[in-house]
């Protein structure tokens, strides 16, 4: 009986090492996939219904199949000046060392850059609520609008607002009239979520999406 307790004991322990010696593995690969100290991050927003986007090239890299209203992950290079094309459609951003930029392309084709917050508080997470719609002065309310959560942003432009972790639906306003609301989104601390009202047929619709990046591009 003892001998049985004594393998089974041995093999609890050689069981666990396994695991730690895996999970290690994992963190090890996590670590040496971090972007570069000093690089720039840039992502793509599909702002267009009607179609993905196939691919769009930053200098020398390609972001991939971007599904209607949907962000791709960011992705990062060195600093400087570098061409984005889409389907042909060209534009131009300077991109400086440790900040953060979308594209965002329109139904219309254009392209329209905006520069992103960097964000690094592990006790709040940052909302970003990006205003793609024709309507100026459109704000970010909890959804039944008691709540303003970031004031009133113009139209093609971004405000962010660090937020303490919370489970909540979201609504975009203006003049207190609901434009659109979400389902109930669950704020993390530490991480960046982006809130996009974006024209779908005419009517604005909110598309949230968690900040990630894509080191393996």
């Amino acid at each position: 009986m003892r001998a049985l307790m004594h393998t089974a004991f041995f093999a609890l322990i050689s069981s666990l090492l396994v695991s730690m010696n895996m999970a290690q593995a994992g963190e090890d690969a996590l670590y040496a996939a971090e972007a570069p100290d000093g690089a720039a991050f840039i992502r793509v927003v599909n702002a267009d219904a009607s179609g993905a986007i196939a691919r769009a090239s930053v200098g020398d890299k390609v972001i991939k199949e971007v599904s209607p209203l949907e962000a791709s992950p960011y992705i990062y290079l060195s600093e400087g000046n570098y061409q984005v094309d889409v389907a042909g459609q060209k534009t131009s951003v300077n991109m400086k060392k440790n900040e953060f930029y979308t594209v965002v392309v329109l139904d219309s084709g254009e392209m329209k850059v905006m520069k992103d917050v960097a964000f690094d508080n592990p006790r709040k997470a940052l909302l970003s609520f990006y205003n793609l719609t024709s309507n100026s002065g459109v704000t970010l309310k909890t959804s039944d609008g008691k709540v303003a959560v970031i004031d009133a942003v113009g139209s093609l432009d971004v405000a962010n607002r660090e937020i303490n972790a919370v489970s909540i639906a979201l609504g975009a306003f203006q003049s207190n009239k609901a434009l659109a609301t979400t389902s109930e989104v669950n704020l993390q601390r530490g991480k960046v979520f982006s809130v996009f009202a974006i024209d779908v047929g005419g009517e604005p619709r909110l598309v949230v999406a968690e900040n990630r990046v894509d080191t393996s591009v």
